[in-house]
């Protein structure tokens, strides 16, 4: 097993904040107690939101409810979509979005890098993120995937449960029920399949990897972790595992820990950092990543 690493400083104690909900964030109003939530949706002709707290709650608001300094995030939130979705078009790919079938109906979206035909046989990533928010979410890898032509699945409904076994075994019966879909339905190279996320999306990832067989390649983890002690005997398979952290992450500290537990099953495992916090990696940092999972660097 071989360990890469560009930041040594990060292997410290664990701290049990690193399954956090990245899309988290602290609103403020113009009457009434501020709220931790995450922006779900926003109608920009009523002026309604929907913020869902920690514990799956939805509730509405209208725009003039918030605080001066929320409200122009919220504009922000809006332009970061159309700027990403202008990206895509420069970048000449393209993302559909798609549908599973059976028990259960889960929607997901791929982006096909350019120049993408049905008999290529690309690597392909499959996403999972802190609040399930995949349709949005994965504008966030089409620069980095694009630079390596990788394509890009990013799964709604998958989101953080508080570990509740309950859910987690329904998330992994429907996952079970999803993936031989996206393999029908999505052209890529079976001997390249990826996975990840941010958060706890990469723990998911990790952990389907053990639970799900199959020649997986290989796991992106951006500012996650592996989990508590009942996860670190699962039998993780032999693949190639990049490890991206912010050095200002505070919040989670597992490193040390995780590497411990993957490189038993004889895994490569490579360490990046960036500057800044409990974020997604940046493009270039990100695509760096890629090109290591597919062995174009070392």
């Amino acid at each position: 097993m071989k360990i890469h690493t560009t930041i040594a400083a990060l292997l410290l104690a664990t701290l049990p904040l690193a399954r956090a909900n990245s899309d988290m964030r602290d609103w403020a109003f113009v009457e009434g107690a501020p709220l931790r939530a995450e922006l779900t949706e926003y109608n920009e002709k009523t002026g309604e939101i929907s913020l869902r707290k920690e514990d799956k709650t939805v509730l509405k608001f209208q725009r003039d409810d918030l605080s001066t300094i929320d409200k122009a995030w919220l504009l922000q939130w809006v332009e970061f979509k159309e700027e990403m979705e202008a990206m895509v078009q420069k970048l000449g790919g393209t993302i559909e979005k798609k549908t599973g079938t059976g028990k259960f109906t889960t929607e997901y979206s791929v982006y096909h890098p350019s120049e993408n035909t049905a008999s290529d046989k690309r690597p392909m990533i499959i996403l999972f993120h802190p609040g399930g928010n995949g349709h949005r979410d994965i504008l966030r890898y089409v620069e980095a995937a694009e630079a390596v032509k990788m394509t890009v699945v990013s799964c709604e409904t998958f989101q953080n449960s508080g570990d509740s076994a309950e859910i987690e075994a329904a998330y992994l019966e429907r996952f079970r029920e999803l993936l031989p879909q996206i393999e029908a339905a999505v052209p890529h190279d079976p001997k390249r399949v990826f996975m990840g996320g941010i958060s706890g999306g990469g723990w998911r990832a990790y952990h389907y990897s053990a639970q799900i067989e199959r020649p997986w390649a290989g796991i992106f983890a951006n500012c996650s972790w592996v989990g508590d002690e009942k996860y670190w005997d699962l039998p993780y398979p032999k693949m190639k595992v990049v490890i991206v952290d912010g050095d200002k992450d505070y919040g989670r500290y597992t490193i040390e820990r995780d590497v411990e537990v993957i490189r038993k099953s004889g895994s490569e495992i490579s360490i990046q950092a960036f500057e800044g916090g409990h974020q997604v990696a940046p493009a270039s940092v990100m695509t760096k990543s890629f090109r290591w999972l597919l062995g174009e660097i070392q």
